[in-house]
């Protein structure tokens, strides 16, 4: 779990951040009903004193019966992460014996920053921590995250958990073994920064050739500056969360849940297939907000900051308010920056699928001139010609198609479908009322921009509307199917396990 305390803070000495960090780690741990327990004390302890660890015992109680009632929780769980305090490997053992005893992974994780940090004091004076530091300050944890990870050897292990901002990383490379070349993975991991960010080059360049001096890796540190001088950051997608529901073949209103998740600041993401489940229609909601709840959780800040949500909808959950469910799960410290929907529908229809990259390809590469303001019968129903045949300005035209009633409507639904078999890519509804007054602040919406920033504009229109009740009653439920054929299902062949998930 990403919690505060899992990252430096950004100013103040080296010791004074570790005793910020212990002092986080205690209050948490002290509100644990597991830790606040004899049975997991005891527990705690043991695991400690079987590892060997220069830990101190559990506080003798007053009464000699074992109860641990002589000292409160807080104060001796204090004592414990104190005493962490001097050696990386003793805060690495009680990190490893809460990951045994609480089972929870994200509970120790700013003991992890604690045991790089007393490392790094141990290879790098308090100044140098303090100098590069500062050359660091606003490098962002993508960036950080790719260049740390485009330094290590291939087939390297993946940065931890804790490595969630910039400077954990970094201190976390000066624990990483030598490279095969010889240097320090925290030099290479400067030069790689150095290569993306033209403006730093120069004081990264001078930080890393100083300690390369010292350490005698000159000509090493000169090998790898010329290898990474043509390092270019990834271009950053944002955390993706995906939502399949798919129709049960035998149970009425009983639908497949099916979760997969990327988190984009990651150098390789990896699209992973979560545990499948059936769901009642009843229960749609409060099953999806608590697995992005949970999500949410377990995720870096630096990911949330960034995030979109898909539904994977067959036509009769198309209507559901699905933004709603995000907001119940991720309101008000992580709002969800983007939701939307894609059709299941459509990918039944293989005859379509050329006609909708043409249309998708016409929509991203609309300029921002050719979009007039009213748009006129540029958002009517699409006809019935094929669009495959029509000219790029004609399947222009045509995209958003805008519904003339919601798809749970019989002429909304016939509408839909009329604009999936067309190829449409984007399609806009209210989810109530498609009358005159949405349709003109429909066609606002289309003509406030370029096109491709349609999802970023209707976000913006339901968080403000959240932060206000001034806004717009008439656009309040506006839904977006917003269908990226480049950006496809996982595909499970029959028979594997979901681990054997992946993306064509």
């Amino acid at each position: 779990m990403t919690d505060s305390a899992a990252t430096a803070p950004t100013t103040g000495s080296p010791s004074r951040t570790v005793a910020d960090l212990q002092r986080a780690l205690a209050q948490r741990l002290a509100s644990n009903p597991l830790l606040n327990s004899e049975s997991g004390w005891r527990s705690l302890t043991a695991r400690l004193a079987r590892q060997g660890g220069p830990f101190p015992p559990a506080p003798a109680d007053g009464d000699g019966d074992g109860d641990g009632d002589g000292a409160q929780p807080a104060d001796r769980i204090g004592e414990l992460v104190a005493a962490c305090g001097d050696q990386a490997d003793d805060a690495e053992a009680l990190a490893d014996a809460l990951d045994h005893v609480t089972r929870d992974p994200g509970l120790a994780l700013p003991l992890r920053t604690v045991a790089d940090w007393l490392t790094a004091r141990t290879l790098l004076s308090d100044a140098e921590l303090d100098e590069l530091r500062g050359l660091l300050d606003q490098v962002p944890a993508h960036q950080a995250a790719a260049a740390a990870q485009a330094c290590l050897p291939f087939l390297a292990a993946d940065l931890p958990a804790h490595c969630t901002g910039t400077w954990p990383t970094t201190l976390h490379l000066l624990r990483r073994n030598m490279l095969p070349t010889g240097l320090p993975p925290l030099l290479a991991y400067l030069e790689h920064l150095a290569a993306a960010r033209p403006a730093q080059a120069s004081a990264l360049h001078a930080w890393a050739g100083s300690k390369a001096e010292d350490w005698g890796l000159t000509e090493e540190l000169q090998a790898c500056r010329t290898a990474a001088a043509d390092f270019v950051l990834p271009e950053r997608s944002p955390a993706r969360v995906m939502f399949v529901l798919l129709p049960d073949g035998l149970q009425k209103d009983t639908y497949t849940l099916r979760m997969w998740h990327r988190e984009g600041a990651r150098a390789k993401p990896a699209l992973r297939d979560e545990d499948t489940q059936a769901v009642s229609h009843t229960e749609l909601r409060p099953t999806v907000a608590q697995r992005l709840r949970q999500w949410v959780q377990e995720t870096s800040e630096a990911v949330l900051d960034d995030m979109c949500v898909e539904f994977w909808l067959p036509l009769p959950l198309i209507n559901e308010p699905v933004w709603d469910w995000c907001a119940d799960a991720t309101q008000p410290a992580h709002p969800a920056r983007t939701v939307l929907i894609r059709s299941l529908d459509r990918l039944q229809i293989p005859t379509i699928q050329s006609a909708w990259r043409a249309r998708w390809d016409s929509l991203m590469h609309a300029s921002e001139e050719a979009e007039s303001p009213d748009r006129g019968t540029a958002v009517s129903a699409p006809h019935d010609a094929e669009p495959d045949r029509e000219s790029a300005a004609s399947r222009k035209s045509q995209d958003p198609v805008i519904l003339k009633s919601p798809p749970s409507d019989k002429e909304g639904r016939l509408q839909f479908l009329d604009a999936l078999r067309n190829g449409a890519p984007a399609i806009l509804w209210h989810r109530l009322d498609c009358s005159a007054a949405f349709q003109s602040a429909a066609l606002r919406l289309i003509g406030a921009g370029p096109l491709q920033e349609l999802p970023d504009r209707i976000s913006a229109l339901r968080a403000d509307h959240r932060r206000s009740t001034s806004a717009d009653d008439a656009v309040t439920d506006i839904t977006l199917l917003w269908d990226d054929p480049t950006h496809t299902l996982p595909t499970l062949h029959s028979l594997v396990a979901p681990s054997e998930a992946r993306v064509l």
